[in-house]
Protein backbone atom coordinates (compact mmCIF):
# COMPACT_ATOMS: atom_id res chain seq x y z
CA UNK A 1 0.00 0.00 0.00
CA UNK A 2 1.35 3.38 -1.01
CA UNK A 3 2.16 5.64 1.93
CA UNK A 4 0.33 8.98 2.00
CA UNK A 5 2.14 12.08 3.16
CA UNK A 6 0.53 15.07 4.83
CA UNK A 7 0.60 18.51 3.22
CA UNK A 8 3.22 19.75 5.69
CA UNK A 9 5.42 16.70 5.03
CA UNK A 10 5.18 17.22 1.29
CA UNK A 11 6.14 20.89 1.60
CA UNK A 12 9.10 19.97 3.81
CA UNK A 13 10.28 17.35 1.29
CA UNK A 14 9.92 19.77 -1.62
CA UNK A 15 11.88 22.47 0.19
CA UNK A 16 14.67 20.02 1.13
CA UNK A 17 14.81 18.62 -2.40
CA UNK A 18 14.96 22.13 -3.88
CA UNK A 19 17.80 23.20 -1.58
CA UNK A 20 19.80 20.04 -2.30
CA UNK A 21 19.18 20.43 -6.02
CA UNK A 22 20.51 24.00 -5.92
CA UNK A 23 23.64 22.82 -4.10
CA UNK A 24 24.13 19.95 -6.56
CA UNK A 25 23.70 22.17 -9.62
CA UNK A 26 26.09 24.77 -8.21
CA UNK A 27 28.81 22.13 -7.73
CA UNK A 28 28.21 20.72 -11.21
CA UNK A 29 28.40 24.23 -12.68
CA UNK A 30 31.71 24.96 -10.96
CA UNK A 31 33.14 21.62 -12.06
CA UNK A 32 32.16 22.18 -15.71
CA UNK A 33 33.44 25.76 -15.55
CA UNK A 34 36.81 24.49 -14.30
CA UNK A 35 37.05 21.84 -17.05
CA UNK A 36 36.09 24.15 -19.92
CA UNK A 37 38.28 26.96 -18.57
CA UNK A 38 41.28 24.63 -18.74
CA UNK A 39 40.64 24.42 -22.52
CA UNK A 40 40.84 28.19 -23.03
CA UNK A 41 43.67 30.62 -23.61
CA UNK A 42 44.78 32.93 -20.81
CA UNK A 43 43.84 36.08 -22.72
CA UNK A 44 40.35 34.79 -23.58
CA UNK A 45 39.70 33.71 -19.99
CA UNK A 46 40.85 37.10 -18.66
CA UNK A 47 38.40 38.95 -20.92
CA UNK A 48 35.40 36.59 -20.63
CA UNK A 49 35.77 34.34 -17.54
CA UNK A 50 32.37 32.65 -17.89
CA UNK A 51 32.34 31.92 -21.61
CA UNK A 52 32.14 28.12 -21.59
CA UNK A 53 32.73 27.00 -25.17
CA UNK A 54 35.55 29.30 -26.25
CA UNK A 55 37.85 26.30 -26.67
CA UNK A 56 41.29 26.45 -28.27
CA UNK A 57 43.21 23.27 -29.09
CA UNK A 58 46.48 25.16 -28.95
CA UNK A 59 45.53 26.41 -25.48
CA UNK A 60 44.72 22.87 -24.33
CA UNK A 61 48.22 21.66 -25.16
CA UNK A 62 49.85 24.73 -23.64
CA UNK A 63 47.79 24.69 -20.43
CA UNK A 64 48.32 21.03 -19.64
CA UNK A 65 51.96 21.20 -20.66
CA UNK A 66 52.49 24.10 -18.24
CA UNK A 67 50.72 22.24 -15.45
CA UNK A 68 52.69 19.01 -15.88
CA UNK A 69 56.07 20.61 -16.51
CA UNK A 70 56.01 22.98 -13.53
CA UNK A 71 58.56 22.00 -10.88
CA UNK A 72 57.90 22.67 -7.21
CA UNK A 73 61.04 24.11 -5.66
CA UNK A 74 62.71 23.90 -9.07
CA UNK A 75 63.21 20.12 -8.93
CA UNK A 76 59.91 18.20 -8.45
CA UNK A 77 57.69 17.92 -11.54
CA UNK A 78 54.16 16.52 -11.74
CA UNK A 79 55.17 12.87 -12.47
CA UNK A 80 57.33 12.80 -9.33
CA UNK A 81 54.54 14.49 -7.35
CA UNK A 82 52.20 11.71 -8.48
CA UNK A 83 54.66 9.11 -7.18
CA UNK A 84 54.98 10.97 -3.86
CA UNK A 85 51.19 11.15 -3.61
CA UNK A 86 50.82 7.42 -4.21
CA UNK A 87 53.43 6.57 -1.55
CA UNK A 88 51.79 8.95 0.92
CA UNK A 89 48.25 7.80 0.12
CA UNK A 90 48.85 4.03 0.02
CA UNK A 91 50.89 3.97 3.24
CA UNK A 92 48.43 6.20 5.08
CA UNK A 93 45.39 4.22 3.89
CA UNK A 94 46.84 0.90 5.03
CA UNK A 95 47.77 2.20 8.46
CA UNK A 96 44.68 4.36 9.06
CA UNK A 97 42.35 1.46 8.26
CA UNK A 98 44.20 -1.53 9.74
CA UNK A 99 44.93 -0.15 13.21
CA UNK A 100 41.35 1.09 13.92
CA UNK A 101 40.06 -2.30 12.73
CA UNK A 102 42.24 -4.12 15.27
CA UNK A 103 41.38 -1.76 18.13
CA UNK A 104 37.67 -1.80 17.22
CA UNK A 105 37.66 -5.60 17.17
CA UNK A 106 39.38 -5.85 20.57
CA UNK A 107 36.99 -3.40 22.24
CA UNK A 108 33.94 -5.04 20.66
CA UNK A 109 34.77 -8.67 21.38
CA UNK A 110 36.99 -8.83 24.47
CA UNK A 111 35.81 -7.87 27.95
CA UNK A 112 38.19 -5.78 30.05
CA UNK A 113 37.78 -3.03 32.62
CA UNK A 114 38.22 0.14 30.59
CA UNK A 115 36.66 -0.75 27.24
CA UNK A 116 33.66 1.52 27.95
CA UNK A 117 36.04 4.35 28.81
CA UNK A 118 37.96 3.78 25.58
CA UNK A 119 34.78 4.06 23.53
CA UNK A 120 33.78 7.26 25.35
CA UNK A 121 37.22 8.80 24.79
CA UNK A 122 37.05 7.88 21.11
CA UNK A 123 33.76 9.77 20.80
CA UNK A 124 35.15 12.77 22.69
CA UNK A 125 38.17 12.99 20.39
CA UNK A 126 35.83 13.49 17.42
CA UNK A 127 34.59 16.81 18.82
CA UNK A 128 37.84 18.14 20.32
CA UNK A 129 39.73 20.45 17.88
CA UNK A 130 43.30 19.34 17.22
CA UNK A 131 44.65 22.47 15.50
CA UNK A 132 46.19 23.64 18.77
CA UNK A 133 48.50 20.63 18.90
CA UNK A 134 50.21 21.33 15.56
CA UNK A 135 53.21 23.06 17.14
CA UNK A 136 53.83 20.26 19.64
CA UNK A 137 53.39 17.62 16.94
CA UNK A 138 55.88 19.38 14.68
CA UNK A 139 58.45 19.63 17.50
CA UNK A 140 57.89 15.98 18.41
CA UNK A 141 58.44 14.82 14.82
CA UNK A 142 61.59 16.93 14.67
CA UNK A 143 62.92 15.50 17.95
CA UNK A 144 62.54 11.88 16.82
CA UNK A 145 64.12 12.69 13.43
CA UNK A 146 61.06 11.72 11.38
CA UNK A 147 60.29 15.20 10.06
CA UNK A 148 60.25 15.37 6.25
CA UNK A 149 59.94 11.58 5.95
CA UNK A 150 57.09 9.34 4.84
CA UNK A 151 57.52 7.22 7.98
CA UNK A 152 56.80 10.28 10.10
CA UNK A 153 53.56 10.97 8.24
CA UNK A 154 52.56 7.32 8.56
CA UNK A 155 53.14 7.57 12.30
CA UNK A 156 50.81 10.58 12.49
CA UNK A 157 48.03 8.49 10.97
CA UNK A 158 48.61 5.42 13.13
CA UNK A 159 45.98 6.32 15.74
CA UNK A 160 43.59 3.51 16.57
CA UNK A 161 40.57 5.63 17.44
CA UNK A 162 38.19 8.10 15.84
CA UNK A 163 35.37 7.56 13.35
CA UNK A 164 36.94 4.44 11.82
CA UNK A 165 37.29 2.84 15.25
CA UNK A 166 33.61 3.42 16.06
CA UNK A 167 32.53 2.04 12.71
CA UNK A 168 34.57 -1.15 13.15
CA UNK A 169 33.50 -1.52 16.77
CA UNK A 170 29.80 -1.39 15.84
CA UNK A 171 30.32 -3.80 12.96
CA UNK A 172 32.27 -6.39 14.93
CA UNK A 173 29.89 -6.12 17.91
CA UNK A 174 27.07 -7.32 15.65
CA UNK A 175 28.92 -10.48 14.56
CA UNK A 176 27.98 -13.51 16.73
CA UNK A 177 30.86 -14.76 18.88
CA UNK A 178 29.87 -18.37 18.09
CA UNK A 179 31.94 -18.13 14.91
CA UNK A 180 35.06 -17.50 16.98
CA UNK A 181 34.19 -20.20 19.52
CA UNK A 182 33.88 -22.79 16.76
CA UNK A 183 37.30 -21.77 15.44
CA UNK A 184 38.81 -21.95 18.94
CA UNK A 185 37.56 -25.55 19.23
CA UNK A 186 39.39 -26.36 16.00
CA UNK A 187 42.63 -25.01 17.47
CA UNK A 188 42.66 -21.48 16.03
CA UNK A 189 44.20 -18.65 18.03
CA UNK A 190 42.96 -15.08 18.45
CA UNK A 191 45.00 -13.75 15.55
CA UNK A 192 43.83 -16.49 13.20
CA UNK A 193 40.20 -15.90 14.20
CA UNK A 194 40.54 -12.23 13.34
CA UNK A 195 42.30 -12.83 10.01
CA UNK A 196 40.31 -15.85 8.80
CA UNK A 197 36.82 -15.15 10.20
CA UNK A 198 36.28 -11.55 11.27
CA UNK A 199 38.37 -9.76 8.66
CA UNK A 200 36.61 -11.27 5.59
CA UNK A 201 33.21 -10.25 6.95
CA UNK A 202 34.42 -6.67 7.40
CA UNK A 203 35.88 -6.41 3.89
CA UNK A 204 33.20 -3.92 2.66
CA UNK A 205 34.02 -1.65 5.61
CA UNK A 206 37.74 -1.90 4.85
CA UNK A 207 37.13 -1.04 1.20
CA UNK A 208 34.85 1.91 1.97
CA UNK A 209 37.12 3.45 4.60
CA UNK A 210 40.11 2.83 2.36
CA UNK A 211 38.49 4.74 -0.50
CA UNK A 212 37.43 7.60 1.76
CA UNK A 213 40.92 7.76 3.24
CA UNK A 214 42.42 7.71 -0.26
CA UNK A 215 40.29 10.68 -1.32
CA UNK A 216 41.10 12.62 1.86
CA UNK A 217 44.86 12.00 1.54
CA UNK A 218 44.91 12.74 -2.19
CA UNK A 219 43.33 16.14 -1.55
CA UNK A 220 45.39 16.88 1.56
CA UNK A 221 48.03 19.57 1.04
CA UNK A 222 48.28 20.68 4.67
CA UNK A 223 50.10 17.59 5.97
CA UNK A 224 52.66 17.39 3.12
CA UNK A 225 53.18 21.15 3.38
CA UNK A 226 54.13 20.84 7.05
CA UNK A 227 55.82 17.45 7.25
CA UNK A 228 56.96 16.56 3.70
CA UNK A 229 58.63 19.64 2.27
CA UNK A 230 61.15 17.60 0.28
CA UNK A 231 58.45 15.26 -1.09
CA UNK A 232 55.68 17.49 -2.50
CA UNK A 233 52.47 15.69 -3.45
CA UNK A 234 49.94 16.56 -6.16
CA UNK A 235 47.79 18.57 -3.74
CA UNK A 236 50.87 20.45 -2.53
CA UNK A 237 51.86 21.00 -6.15
CA UNK A 238 48.45 22.47 -6.96
CA UNK A 239 48.96 25.06 -4.24
CA UNK A 240 52.39 25.92 -5.64
CA UNK A 241 51.06 26.09 -9.21
CA UNK A 242 48.26 28.41 -8.11
CA UNK A 243 50.77 30.70 -6.39
CA UNK A 244 52.99 30.72 -9.47
CA UNK A 245 50.26 31.15 -12.13
CA UNK A 246 47.75 33.19 -10.13
CA UNK A 247 47.20 35.52 -13.08
CA UNK A 248 46.96 32.62 -15.57
CA UNK A 249 44.12 30.53 -14.17
CA UNK A 250 43.73 28.16 -17.16
CA UNK A 251 47.12 26.65 -16.21
CA UNK A 252 45.87 26.14 -12.66
CA UNK A 253 42.58 24.66 -13.86
CA UNK A 254 44.45 22.17 -16.03
CA UNK A 255 46.27 20.81 -12.97
CA UNK A 256 43.04 20.82 -10.96
CA UNK A 257 41.20 18.83 -13.64
CA UNK A 258 43.76 16.04 -13.36
CA UNK A 259 43.64 15.95 -9.56
CA UNK A 260 39.85 16.13 -9.41
CA UNK A 261 39.43 13.52 -12.15
CA UNK A 262 41.27 10.90 -10.10
CA UNK A 263 38.99 11.46 -7.10
CA UNK A 264 35.78 11.55 -9.13
CA UNK A 265 36.65 8.37 -11.01
CA UNK A 266 37.40 6.54 -7.76
CA UNK A 267 34.22 7.72 -6.06
CA UNK A 268 31.97 6.95 -9.04
CA UNK A 269 33.41 3.44 -9.29
CA UNK A 270 32.84 2.65 -5.60
CA UNK A 271 30.02 5.00 -4.51
CA UNK A 272 27.52 2.17 -4.03
CA UNK A 273 29.95 0.19 -1.87
CA UNK A 274 30.70 3.25 0.25
CA UNK A 275 27.05 4.10 0.94
CA UNK A 276 26.05 0.51 1.69
CA UNK A 277 28.96 -0.03 4.07
CA UNK A 278 28.41 3.25 5.90
CA UNK A 279 24.76 2.35 6.47
CA UNK A 280 25.58 -1.17 7.67
CA UNK A 281 28.32 -0.01 10.03
CA UNK A 282 26.23 2.76 11.49
CA UNK A 283 23.06 0.73 12.13
CA UNK A 284 24.51 -2.42 13.61
CA UNK A 285 25.52 -2.88 17.23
Amino acid sequence: MKKKFSTGDRIFRIVCFTIMMIFALSYIFLLLWMVFSSFRSVSSFSQYPFRFFDISFDAIGKNYSKAFSYKVGGHTSMPLMIINSLVYVVGTVIISVTIPAISGYIVAKYKFAIRGLITSLAIITLVVPTIGSVTMTYRFMESIHLLDTFWGVFLLNAGGFGFSFLLFRNFFAAIPWEYAEAAFLDGAGDFKVFIRIMFPQATPIFVSLGIMSFIACWNDYYTPYLYLNSHPTVAYGLMAIQSRYNASMPYVFAAMVFSTGVVLALYVAFSKTIMESMSAGGLKG
